[in-house]
């Protein structure tokens, strides 16, 4: 199913800036002038260079002087939530709220703060406010069910207002069923549950984590393997491991309204940074961990919100907080790798992840892991030997089948590109044979043949499975086309290299791959137009060669690898 797109103001969050600073001219006369510029220019000089928590810090301080200030009431907001500091962010909304300049999103933080504290009048009145501000109405239903729940009313009048929503409708079956859960109705919902089962859908997995956990402490074992049975996603696959290995009691967890109503806040994050709406996934994920704290999905999904707003020093601070007996403790790890890899961190990243793997040496997911970062470093001979213990690993625990493909794949890429060859079209065939009917593998195995000019006719029939697998990939088509030119069938290779750049027109390998066919078939001038095209996005190491094509033309020496 498709997130649906939410309705979201264009000025929303940071328009506020521009309203208070037309009226800030008044409230300054009321401060101490000279003081107040100097802590504005501190503050402004702790955003210039990304410090968003020295520059909260300092608007937190101005705003205690001049708490009529909307100014620096709007810029503590914005700040506050870009440094995390949930308090600081709830006190500049009600400054501004009480002068009439409030946003639509910002109920959601005076909504979470009132009912952390069981103050469900308050929390009451600000979703009201929510839907009088309108991008956010939809909500309001589901807001106020959880708030029936919490003060022993009846959900259902919420939840039968939110149905009727076309936006609501999304989250309503998730929340309904965390409703029942939460309500004590479990055989009611248990066919529903069923449904989520069935579908098999990767978006409902955290809602199948939460129904498994909420089984586990009804001593219901039975039911939460049931739930997960089908490992969807990584983390359902690690908690059905930790529960075979009867890890139950640090699992178990009824579910009750501060966790379906968190759950909604994490959702809306989510689909909110899909939206790239950075600074709105940020506040609805910290909402959910105030209603919620020390939740670890709701420090996952801080830490994803945070990573996509540039800040991984915070980022990584969420993917701290998640316990190892976490099922998203694995999915943690791997985002927070991440974020040391984005910042081309890879030894502080190397040494973060040997720190993990020195406490647990026998999981298969974190050597993975450590491959993958050593790739992406450039050290493929230490990746590949990565590879081979994880392979060891999980060969060990009977991985199954499609697991173990993939990571016979991941060792057949780091030999292949440490010129570890043939050993890696051994790997490379060894993951075909575990899954054969996988148009990644056999791309993969293809093409690393196509590349050394080797079994053309048998690397060309693997690509052409894999086409008729996908042929909506790009870099299948590409590899497709690529074939054609290599045994000589130019006009086949254009028609389809013209397919693969139609897909992702910036790929430089495509470019430079079509640039070759277009120069064999004599449409020299586009040939020069698709190489410079390669050149603007290819790495270092072919720069020389596209550059002597477009300076040379086509030459039996300058033919793309």
């Amino acid at each position: 199913m498709e997130v649906p797109i939410i309705r979201i103001c264009k000025i929303s969050a940071f328009g506020i800036l521009a309203v208070a600073l037309a009226g800030s001219a008044a409230h300054a006369k009321r401060s101490s002038g000279a003081e107040g510029l100097n802590q504005y220019v501190e503050a402004r000089l702790a955003e210039s260079v990304d410090n968003p928590a020295v520059a909260a810090a300092i608007y937190a301080d101005s705003l205690k002087s001049q708490p009529d200030n909307l100014l620096l009431a709007g810029k503590a907001y914005v700040k506050a939530i870009e440094a995390g500091k949930f308090d600081l962010a709830v006190k500049a909304v009600r400054s501004l709220d009480l002068r009439g300049q409030v946003e639509p999103e910002m109920p959601f933080l005076l909504f979470a703060d009132a009912f952390a504290r069981n103050d469900y009048k308050a929390a009451a009145t600000a979703s009201i406010e929510l839907e009088a501000l309108g991008n956010f109405a939809f909500l309001s239903p589901f807001l106020d069910a959880w708030i029936a729940r919490a003060t022993g009313e009846s959900p259902l009048i919420g939840l039968a207002a939110a149905e009727k929503d076309k936006t609501a409708a999304y989250y309503h079956l998730e929340q309904f069923i965390l409703q029942g859960l939460a309500g004590g109705n479990d055989l009611d919902i248990i066919p529903l549950l069923d449904k989520i089962v069935e579908a098999n859908e990767a978006r409902m997995g955290p809602v199948r984590i939460i129904a498994a956990r909420h089984f586990l402490a009804r001593k219901d074992t039975a039911r939460a393997v049931a739930l997960l049975k089908n490992e969807r996603t990584g983390p359902e696959a690690k908690m059905l491991e930790d529960i075979r290995s009867g890890n139950i009691k640090k699992l178990a967890q009824k579910v009750n309204a501060d966790i379906g109503l968190a759950f909604l806040f994490q959702r809306l994050s989510s689909d909110l940074r899909i939206q790239r709406a950075d600074f709105l996934a940020l506040i609805g994920a910290q909402a959910a961990l105030r209603i919620l704290p020390n939740n670890d999905y709701g420090h996952l999904v801080l830490g994803e919100a945070f990573s996509e707003s540039q800040n991984g020093r915070a980022a990584k601070s969420e993917f701290k907080k998640i316990s190892y007996d976490s099922a998203f403790s694995l999915l943690a790890i791997s985002k927070e790798i991440a974020s040391y890899a984005e910042e081309n961190d890879y030894d502080g990243g190397q040494v973060r992840l040997n720190q993990i793997i020195d406490q647990d040496p026998e999981t298969p997911q974190l050597q993975i892991l450590l491959g993958q970062l050593l790739q992406m470093s450039g050290d493929h001979r230490s990746a590949a030997d990565a590879f081979k213990r994880a392979i060891s690993l999980a060969e060990r625990r009977d991985f199954s089948d499609a697991v173990l493909a993939n990571y016979w794949l991941s060792l057949g890429s780091a030999q292949e590109q440490a010129g570890l060859w043939p050993a890696g079209l051994e790997s490379l065939k060894k993951a075909n044979i575990l899954q054969p009917d996988s148009a990644s593998i056999l791309n993969y195995l293809g093409y690393a043949q196509l590349e050394r000019r080797e079994n053309t006719a048998s690397a060309m029939d693997a690509i052409r499975k894999a086409y008729k697998m996908r042929s909506s990939s790009p870099a299948i088509t590409d590899s497709l086309g690529w074939a054609y030119f290599i045994v000589g069938e130019h006009e086949k290779a254009v028609n389809y290299l013209e397919r693969a750049r139609a897909g992702e027109p910036q790929d430089p390998t495509i470019n430079e791959h079509l640039g070759d066919a277009y120069w064999t078939v004599g449409r020299k001038y586009e040939a020069r137009y698709a190489w410079k095209s390669a050149k603007l996005f290819a790495d270092a190491e072919d720069m020389q060669r596209l550059a002597d094509k477009i300076d040379l033309g086509l030459r039996a020496d300058l033919v793309s690898p």
